[in-house]
């Protein structure tokens, strides 16, 4: 090995570990490059919230049909007493690589976990070892095992150091890996709590909604729907943008769901009033820098089976028709500033426009049709002629297909109301 083997090999695995791949797959990967350069196997066993350990990782050269299969199933490995000899047990006591020069058989073996992993080595034809502590702070969360089969070098008193230089890299970034996902996992939830479980119905018109956080970073952003029915009977209806991609932008959008619900029903008129005075609102509010596209209107039934649609829209991305004939359009009108820019500017008077049987109106978020590679009139013309194309099919499956052709990488978060009014003729596909 010559001496600027492990510093290369350090960075790739800085690098490759960076690459925000998630903490399983950045697991497989250090165990991939440890494999690549210095050893035969590699094994990464990690600690649960109690204690226990469970092999999460088996990565190595071998084709006998003892040898661990690619995707073999996480094992919970057994309980050990403080003084057991099993490699894992000693790296994890000591804080420290141990390295285990000639692999006895399992049946040497003290105590169950020693057993357990001295048969998986032995399954993998290891002469010699290496077991180094996972941990961060002092904590530890994990312990991974390099082995050599006979046909190589064994390890040496040189490779601990080593190797534990590794371990200790691999285990910072792992566990920022696991934060991120934490993280991510807690933020989803958060956003999808603050969401309505359900929508109401005025049959035959119904609703459709659809959210999807984005997959490329760990925070939720500010996008949301809702629909209530007024004191009146009125179906009112709302999808919107909070700006940010963080959790605050999430708690700003339940602040500003809330608050538009609460105007609404309180006080019910024309949808460029309650904007105004919801724009007034949120202008009082400690939060700075609060800014939203939003769009609210309300549904009304017409005699002639029909429902008519009047909204007023805050900055948004243009509603789009999509009648059960004729061609699918944007209905522009009904626009003023975003909230939070300017609340003294008069909105304009709100748009309208009427479903009949059926016809679907299409909110959604800027999600759904930004990218970086084009400007937004092409995400708009895409998302049209993705409309026509799909026109006929069940409402339920028109927007799940919407949303699987125009965001399939789920680069930014999307959120979906579609406005349904019965009588939409389905096909297959």
């Amino acid at each position: 090995m010559d001496d600027a083997m492990p510093i290369r090999l350090l960075a790739d695995i800085t690098d490759a570990l960076k690459a925000g791949r998630g903490w399983e797959a950045s697991l497989r990967r250090l165990a991939e490059l440890l494999v690549e350069q210095l050893a035969d196997w590699c094994v990464i066993d990690l600690l649960d919230e109690r204690g226990r350990a469970r092999r999460v990782v088996v990565v190595g050269h071998g084709s006998g049909p003892d040898n661990p299969r690619p995707g073999e199933p996480s094992q919970l490995l057994p309980a050990w007493a403080e003084a057991s000899t099993a490699p894992l047990a000693e790296a994890l006591r000591r804080r420290a690589a141990v390295l285990i020069s000639d692999v006895p058989p399992p049946e040497q073996a003290t105590d169950s976990l020693e057993r357990a992993q001295l048969q998986l080595l032995t399954r993998l034809g290891a002469a010699s070892a290496i077991a180094a502590p996972l941990h961060v702070d002092g904590r530890p969360f994990g312990v991974i095992i390099v082995a050599r089969t006979a046909a190589s070098q064994p390890f040496t008193e040189a490779q601990v150091t080593l190797i534990e230089n590794f371990a200790r890299q691999g285990a910072l970034v792992v566990d920022n890996a696991r934060l991120y996902d934490q993280h991510r996992e807690i933020a989803t939830y958060l956003q999808h709590s603050l969401l309505p479980e359900t929508l109401p119905a005025l049959p035959p018109l119904h609703l459709i909604a659809r959210y999807r956080p984005a997959r490329t970073h760990a925070e939720v952003g500010g996008d949301w729907y809702d629909a209530i029915v007024l004191p009146d009977g009125t179906l009112a209806f709302t999808i919107g943008d909070v700006v940010g991609h963080d959790v605050p932008a999430t708690v700003r959008m339940s602040q500003v769901r809330h608050t538009l619900r609460t105007l609404a029903v309180d006080r019910p008129g024309p949808p460029e009033d309650v904007m105004r005075r919801l724009d007034q609102v949120l202008e009082q509010l400690p939060e700075p820098n609060l800014t939203a596209t939003l769009i609210f209107g309300v549904a009304r039934s017409l005699d002639t089976g029909s429902y008519l649609l009047t909204w007023s829209n805050a900055g948004h991305p243009p509603p789009l028709l999509v009648p059960a004939d004729g061609p699918a359009r944007f209905v522009m009108g009904g626009r003023g500033l975003p909230l939070g820019v300017d609340s003294s500017v008069p909105r304009e008077a709100a748009a309208s426009a009427s479903v009949a049987a059926g016809g679907i109106f299409l909110l959604y978020t800027d999600g759904l049709i930004e990218r970086p590679e084009k400007d937004m009139s092409a995400g708009l013309e895409q998302l049209r002629r993705e409309a026509m194309n799909l026109r006929g099919l069940p409402p339920e499956r028109f927007v799940d297909k919407l949303v699987e052709r125009l965001a399939p990488t789920g680069g930014d978060d999307v959120a979906l109301l579609a406005l349904c009014s019965s009588g939409t003729s389905t096909r297959t596909r």
